[in-house]
């Protein structure tokens, strides 16, 4: 019997010294375990293509896939690297999802890429005795801190298909990923134009646009453009303190950041220099007025490791 719960994800992404597209796990090593939760795959995505067929008879004529490659989803723990100079064990996701890693004198940084020179990656999705191999891949992601839950980041990657091999699951070294920390008040600080507030719910996402492209050369994995968007609940302060409403009917710009942990090498910062509010709405939590707050990223947002 094969069980559901032997699955695992190994990632490797590629330095810019090879081909788009190979193998990149089975050229240069054993690949990057991912720590995952609800991780799953597709095995195949692409069109059924219809031949019409005049047979003379009713009913389903044959039909061809074409376009075959694979998606797998998924969530990781969002946590700082457990050093302030090392990258973080989720950074292939962030790589592929079109984020270029710098390390700096301090701290780690992750800035979206704009040079039309995003990575690929390669990915092996394994479930019990069967591996499943995307090439070629890039993806999107996301985060979220709700107070009283850990911080995650979700992400889909869509890659080549690789092929579906037998092949034994390795037993992968997690030691590189941290102990997540709970959102909440001595960990978690929200603010939006350098102003904090009593946040309890942030979400967003990058929505990065994937296509599946072929040609009579090739066939590629590409990420065409990026519209990150989010919702923020918060508190509502005074209104003569901050009036989201007025804001939103002004077309108001501001700066948001949120920086969750406690102490070196366990800290992750997320920042733009500009979002715009949505509609905002009311909310309730144990009583006390809060505002729902939709938000579009106007300035790429950056993450930070320290």
């Amino acid at each position: 019997m094969r069980r559901t719960k032997k699955k695992l994800l190994l990632a490797m992404v590629n330095d810019g010294n090879q081909d788009y597209g190979i193998d990149l796990i089975d050229a240069n090593g054993p690949g990057l375990p991912i720590q995952t939760t609800g991780l799953e795959v597709t095995p195949l995505e692409g069109e059924e293509l219809e031949r019409e067929l005049d047979n003379g008879k009713n009913g389903n004529k044959p039909m061809l896939l074409v376009g075959m490659h694979v998606k797998i989803s998924g969530n990781v723990e969002l946590t700082g690297a457990g050093a302030a100079l090392t990258p973080a064990a989720y950074a292939p996701i962030m790589q592929v999802a079109g984020f270029k890693e710098t390390v700096g004198a301090s701290q780690v940084d992750y800035a979206r890429v704009t040079d039309n020179s995003e990575p690929d990656g390669s990915f092996y999705f394994f479930q019990d005795g069967a591996i499943h191999k995307l090439l070629g891949a890039r993806g999107t992601m996301g985060t979220s801190l709700k107070v009283g839950e850990l911080p995650t980041m979700s992400f889909e990657i869509t890659g080549l298909y690789g092929g579906v091999v037998s092949g034994a699951l390795p037993s992968p070294d997690f030691s590189a990923w941290q102990t997540p920390e709970k959102v909440g008040h001595d960990k978690t600080v929200f603010k939006l134009d350098d102003v904090e507030y009593k946040m309890y719910e942030f979400e967003h996402s990058e929505n990065n646009e994937i296509a599946y492209d072929e040609n009579t050369v090739e066939e590629r994995i590409y990420l065409t453009d990026w519209k990150p968007d989010g919702q923020i609940i918060i508190e509502a302060p005074e209104l003569a303190d901050f009036d989201p409403f007025a804001i939103a009917r002004d077309n108001a710009t501001l700066a948001m950041s949120i920086s969750h942990g406690g102490g070196e090498g366990k800290t992750i910062e997320l920042s733009t220099a500009q979002i715009q509010l949505g509609k905002p709405t009311y909310s309730d939590r144990e009583g006390k007025v809060c505002y729902t707050l939709p938000f579009r990223v106007l300035e790429d947002v950056a993450l930070v490791t320290k």
